[in-house]
Parts: C-alpha cells; sequence; structure tokens
C-alpha cells in the first residue's frame, strides 16, 4: 500500500512538486501550453486526484475539466466552486495558475473528510481547470472560463489555431479532452487562490490579499504593411519598412506610460514579421499592445493615444498601419460579501489580510456578473511572474490554503451564499 506521505496529494508542497514535472524546465519552471502534451500529462494528474476523493469528472467541448465533489445529501444542492489553470506561458513559473488548482483539490479533500465524518453541508463542491487562461498558444486569454461564462462561443474557440496552424480542437483531441460533457451549472459562488504577481502584499507585510477590484485592460493588435525588398542594394529613402514602423510605435507606446507613471501599463509582447529574413526589408509586421489602468477615462484616453501614435509612426516609416482586432476588459468590482468572507476567514487563521486591485487578468473575471466571485491571493516573491524565478514562501502558500478551505466549508454550509457564509463558522 502506499504511503500517505509520498502521495502528491499528501500536501501543498507535493501536490505542486508533483504538477511541477509536467513540463519541467532546466530553470526550474515550467512549460506548459494550453493542450500541449505536458497540459495533458497535469490534467491527468487532476483528475486522478479528484477521482480519488469520488468526484464526477466532466470534460466540456473546449476541454475545460470538472470535478463535481458530493457534499450534501441533496445531488441538486447549490454548487460552489473552487480552481484556477493548468497552462502556462513558456519558461514559466510554477505556481501561476497551479497553485489555484493544487489548493482547490486539497480543499476539496478536506471538505470531502469531514462530510465523511458526519459534519452537514448544503453545498456541493466543484474543482475545475480552465482551458488556456494564459493565451500563449491559442488566443484571447480567459478562454475557457470565458466560454463557460457565455461571454464567447464554443464553436469560435475550438477553430483558434495556433502559430502552427493547429486548431483548439484538434489539439485538445490529441492530448484525449476534446470533451462532449455538458459543464455543471453556473455556481452559487466562484473562487480563485492566486499568487499576486505584484508586490503589494510583500510590501504591506500581509499574507492573505482580498481583491476588490480589476484594472481594465485594452489589447490592439496592429498590423504594418511595407513592402518587401533586399536590404543591400534597395536604397534607405526609398525603403517602406514595416518592421521601423512598429518599432516607432513601440517606442511610443513606452513613453506614453511615461507620461502617466504608476497610472497605466503599456507593452507590447508579441511581433510577426513577415518575411522575417535577414536579408529582406520587412513587408508585414504585426504587435499585440496591451494598456492597463485603473482609472476608466486614462484607459480611453491613452487608447485614443495609442493608435495615433501607431498612425503616426507608420506615416513617419512610409508604411501603413490598421488595427483589424480590440478588446476592452473593463475595470470592475469583484462583491464586497466575497471580499469580506474573505478577510474574515484570514482573521480567523490569524493572518493579516489587505484589500488590494489585481492587475492581472485571472478567469475569475470571466464569471463576474455571472455569479458571486472571490479572488484570494498570496504574495509573490519580488513580485516576479511569467518567469521561471517566481516564487512563494512555503509558509504563505500554506496560509492561502488554509484560507480557501475554511471559505469553502463556510460556503457548503451556508448553500454556497457568501452573504450567509459571512455571518459566522456555523452558518
Amino acid at each position: 500500500m502506499t504511503s500517505t506521505s509520498s502521495r502528491p496529494d499528501a500536501d501543498i508542497h507535493a501536490l505542486l512538486s508533483a504538477f511541477s514535472a509536467c513540463g519541467a524546465t532546466a530553470g526550474g519552471g515550467i512549460t506548459r501550453l494550453a493542450a500541449s502534451p505536458e497540459d495533458g500529462q497535469a490534467r491527468d494528474l487532476m483528475r486522478d486526484c479528484l477521482e480519488r476523493l469520488g468526484a464526477e469528472i466532466r470534460i466540456d467541448r473546449v476541454g475545460n475539466l470538472f470535478g463535481l465533489v458530493p457534499l450534501a445529501r441533496n445531488p441538486h444542492a447549490p454548487l460552489v466552486m473552487l480552481g484556477s489553470h493548468l497552462d502556462s506561458q513558456t519558461r514559466a513559473g510554477r505556481l501561476d495558475g497551479t497553485y489555484g488548482v493544487a489548493a482547490a483539490i486539497l480543499a476539496a479533500a478536506a471538505l470531502v473528510r469531514e462530510a465523511g465524518a458526519g459534519r452537514p453541508f448544503s453545498a456541493n463542491l466543484c474543482v475545475v481547470n480552465w482551458t488556456g487562461e494564459e493565451g500563449a498558444r491559442f488566443r484571447p486569454s480567459l478562454l475557457g472560463s470565458g466560454v463557460y461564462a457565455g461571454r464567447s462561443s464554443a464553436d469560435a474557440a475550438l477553430a483558434l489555431r495556433d502559430e502552427a496552424g493547429i486548431s483548439l480542437g484538434e489539439a485538445l483531441a490529441a492530448i484525449g479532452y476534446a470533451g462532449t460533457d455538458a459543464p455543471p451549472p453556473m455556481p452559487a459562488c466562484y473562487l480563485e487562490l492566486h499568487v499576486e504577481q505584484g508586490t503589494v502584499l510583500e510590501a504591506s507585510g500581509a499574507v492573505i490579499g482580498a481583491v476588490t477590484r480589476n484594472w481594465g485592460a485594452a489589447k490592439l493588435d496592429a498590423v504594418f504593411s511595407g513592402a518587401q525588398a533586399h536590404t543591400g542594394p534597395t536604397p534607405m529613402e526609398r525603403r517602406r519598412d514595416a518592421l521601423l514602423g512598429a518599432a516607432y510605435a513601440i517606442a511610443e507606446l513606452r513613453a506614453l506610460a511615461d507620461r502617466f507613471p504608476g497610472r497605466l501599463h503599456t507593452s507590447v509582447g508579441r511581433i510577426r514579421v513577415a518575411p522575417n529574413s535577414a536579408n529582406v526589408v520587412p513587408e508585414r509586421v504585426e504587435i499585440a499592445a496591451e494598456l492597463r489602468s485603473a482609472d476608466d477615462a486614462l484607459l480611453a484616453e491613452a487608447t485614443a493615444l495609442a493608435e495615433a501614435a501607431f498612425e503616426a509612426a507608420a506615416a513617419r516609416a512610409g508604411v501603413t498601419v490598421s488595427v483589424p482586432t480590440r478588446a476592452l476588459r473593463g475595470i470592475r468590482a469583484l462583491p464586497a460579501t466575497v471580499s469580506d468572507l474573505v478577510a474574515a476567514c484570514a482573521e480567523a487563521e490569524g493572518l493579516a489580510c489587505r484589500r488590494l486591485d489585481t492587475v492581472a487578468g485571472h478567469d475569475a473575471l470571466s464569471l463576474l456578473d455571472r455569479c458571486p466571485t472571490g479572488l484570494i491571493f498570496v504574495p509573490s516573491l519580488g513580485g516576479i511572474a511569467h518567469n521561471e524565478a517566481e516564487a512563494t514562501a512555503p509558509r504563505d502558500l500554506e496560509a492561502g490554503l488554509a484560507v480557501l478551505t475554511r471559505a469553502a466549508r463556510r460556503l457548503c454550509r451556508a448553500a454556497g451564499a457568501p452573504e450567509i457564509a459571512l455571518r459566522g463558522e456555523s452558518a
């Protein structure tokens, strides 16, 4: 018989280590792109853990993996959902997303033990792994949770293609996660535990973050079009260099952030150059630009200024520019009752809690306006994220799990209603 200590789900550290083996990199991080073989291995591990808890496994059309864990006597009781995502960026840290899934599995295990010991519950639990949160292989980000929340269609998601031309549907089929199950109903409450990916908690000395609002994000795909030419004999004044236009635009986008220090974040993280040869003046360049702010008016102003800067950059380089894709994630408040519940659970655990914004996007944001939704943060050392050096102190990982478990317990004893769960442990 396998000893408890050798099981991958023995504790949060053992389970994270087991997940980290799926797509491990030489630098101590992971590369686990959505619907890759490595993602399939991590999904299999999650599924094994959930099946040991007696969970009903459901895989919907876009590969979202749900484990329905019975706690209440009534199988149709309200549902409390916990989870995050297992996919990662390239050469990413081992905690982003994965920590939330691992903690959800262990919180579910704790409540299953309590139910087996006779503790009554009035809600059932669901653990979820959302497909394609990162947007690293299939764009846009928050893909699976967006489909579940009805913000986009499954057909459109399955038709998305990566850089190699492989569709999401084909990739999911290749790893055995092209599902046909109906997803669970919308939960009475959704909770997601995540590393902060910032420095607010670390600087304040707080261990738990109760997220109250998200920053807005504007995402623009810009295409600069010039003329292909030989880099040797073509006179400089006759060149129509699409990459030069994109370079001017990238510099202007950074300068725009510098005009609003601390209030606006800008970036270009993806560039596609055609024909991408050292001897050819680029004819076409695509860039993926982002602007983020906690001020709606500033975000709108900065987005308009960015588009004007793209036009000016194109004119300066003698090329043209278009913006075929625009997407806006608005600034929204998370329900106060849920963040209050998180803070109350942190206090009950003797942990310092701070209310804060999330600058990064998370699957929880997809479910806003669909159900009461909460985000719980733990500190990130140095604020490092999307990097192999990402880390959180072991005691803080344990603290986050404790708060998640306590909040889930209270919710599952309150029919999933955060306002009832907030009243006390005996709700």
